[in-house]
């Protein structure tokens, strides 16, 4: 029996729900999964919201800079991450049909009988950067990644487990990564079991499809599995091998996700995707001009941080599309750098050829990538279509050095200090945020919060807006004049709900939120 007081594990209990599907009825893995989403639920439980206030943009240039790192999260869900969802979900609930644990069939594998399998796999492929990880990771949030079962059976249940391919291609590796993930979800000691290095690969192979058969894996997801290509030894030859063995002994489907270099790994040996499931494999290109692309870059361009708000015109529009190829990584990062610039430059402006220019100064590594993209010839494309997508924060860490860390680089300040002038930022920016949900005016908000953290080095965000929330009722106290009286009385209430809430053991958002002071949106700022 699991006793879950002597597990640390993030799981939810399971729920039965009646089936309307009839295979899929009695089975208590595919029961106590979440219901099978319409379109527009999919559409909807997959859409991110960041963090934003527009009064963010009256606020310094130091922290309109941190803001644009909130871009790293942006995710729009269009047409193809849509059919996305619909294919992983009929490939967990179709693995299950035949791995029902209170069915004779179980009962028989368990035994060492051989039994027929409904699993089906597929691959993913497409550009570096087309978002392909991104958008199989927003599918998997939409399962709990463990669900504990009680009645009829007794036993965790793994709906998902992501692995990327070792750079190496090594099957080894791979193993010894599964071992260390189920143990960090499970609290089990799989690794220390298995993972000896006199263990050679059939019989961690064995083990490890064993393990995914007890803990009901409802389907195994490889990344980045063209790193197979560097694999020595018919390395690639032997874990597609695998996958093709614990597909058909196991029933577990697996999901492979790689760029187009993995082409020819995929198409010559992942036979089981021929298995006419009717899934089929996805191939992402570079996106089109029309309206997924379109709704893509209006959704991102409502996270602006530049003083001077700015439309997004059929120019702008086109401009981001040539410069990007269609990429929607590198059209992240554009958006972000045109703005990191236009506020580095004072101009707080965005315009084409702002965008262009970020484009050819910041993002020189893909040029090439870009420039073979446009000619639309797959021998040029070839050539770059394994690199590496960018990261963001390197790129926008160049611009911060001629933003709010000229004095800390023209001082040379010691590591102490610089470790303390991250958390200074951080705890500025989480009450500051917290102060402009309440109604504070942006100046009044930040010169406040600078005041209490210039005088309370090592306060958290907590306590600095409890003393924030002071300074300004004392200053309006200092006013005599009628306009001021409501402000002066909510902020009086606010600073007394917060103490009472202190006494109470609740944090001051707590304390707003439950009397009605402030929105939930509040959650991501203070905890």
């Amino acid at each position: 029996m699991i006793n879950q007081t002597d597990l640390h594990v993030n799981f939810e209990e399971a729920i039965y729900k009646e089936q309307a599907i009839m295979e899929y009825s009695g089975n208590p893995l595919i029961e106590a999964l979440p219901t099978i989403l319409s379109i527009t639920e999919a559409y909807e439980q997959m859409l991110r919201n960041l963090p934003y206030d527009e009064r963010e943009r009256q606020l310094s240039e130091e922290l309109r800079y941190q803001m644009l790192f909130r871009l790293q999260g942006f995710f729009q869900p269009v047409t193809k991450h849509l059919d996305l969802e619909r294919r992983i979900s009929r490939l967990i609930r179709s693995g299950y049909i035949y791995r029902n644990p209170v069915s004779v069939n179980e009962t028989k594998f368990l035994r060492g009988f051989s039994m027929p399998t409904s699993s089906s796999s597929f691959t993913l492929m497409g550009f570096s950067g087309i978002g392909k990880s991104t958008a199989v990771e927003s599918v998997l949030s939409l399962y709990p990644q463990v669900i504990l079962h009680k009645h009829p059976v007794n036993r965790f249940q793994v709906v998902w487990l992501k692995l990327n391919c070792p750079h190496d291609g090594s099957l080894k590796t791979l193993c010894m990564d599964f071992f260390l993930k189920i143990d960090e979800l499970l609290g089990t000691n799989y690794y220390k079991k298995f993972g000896n290095s006199r263990n050679n690969i059939a019989s961690l192979v064995i083990q490890m499809g064993r393990i995914a058969r007890i803990h009901c894996i409802g389907v195994l997801i490889i990344d980045e599995i063209q790193h197979l290509l560097t694999a020595k030894d018919k390395g690639s030859e032997k874990m597609m091998n695998f996958f093709v063995t614990l597909i058909n002994e196991t029933g577990i489907p697996i999901l492979l996700i790689g760029t187009m270099r993995a082409k020819s790994i995929l198409q010559q040996d992942f036979r089981q995707a021929r298995r006419g499931s009717g899934l089929g494999d996805i191939v992402w290109e570079q996106m089109e001009y029309d309206d997924d692309w379109n709704m893509i870059i209006e959704e991102m361009w409502k996270y602006q941080w530049t003083r001077n708000i700015v439309r997004l015109t059929d120019e702008l529009r086109k401009t981001i599309y040539e410069e990007s190829q269609g990429i929607v990584d590198i059209a992240v990062k554009l958006y972000s750098l045109a703005q990191s610039r236009a506020i580095e430059t004072g101009n707080e402006t965005i315009t084409p050829n702002l965008i262009r220019k970020v484009g050819k100064e910041d993002l020189r590594l893909v040029q090439p990538m870009l420039n073979a993209l446009k000619t639309g010839l797959e021998s040029e494309i070839s050539k770059y279509e394994d690199i590496t997508p960018l990261d963001l924060s390197g790129y926008l860490e160049q611009r911060k050095s001629k933003i709010d860390l000229r004095a800390t680089i023209q001082n040379k300040k010691k590591e102490q200090k610089k470790k303390h002038d991250q958390f200074e930022i951080s705890e500025l920016e989480k009450s500051i945020s917290a102060l402009l949900s309440l109604g504070i005016e942006p100046k009044l908000a930040e010169d406040t919060v600078s005041k209490v953290l210039k005088e309370n080095k090592l306060l958290n965000s907590t306590d600095i807006l409890v003393k924030a929330l002071e300074l300004i009722k004392e200053k309006n106290e200092l006013k005599d004049k009628p306009k001021i009286n409501k402000s002066r009385k909510t902020t009086n209430e606010m600073a007394k709900i917060i103490e009472k809430g202190k006494k109470d053991k609740k944090s001051a958002y707590e304390a707003l939120l439950n009397k009605g002071y402030i929105k939930p949106f509040l959650q991501d700022f203070i905890s």
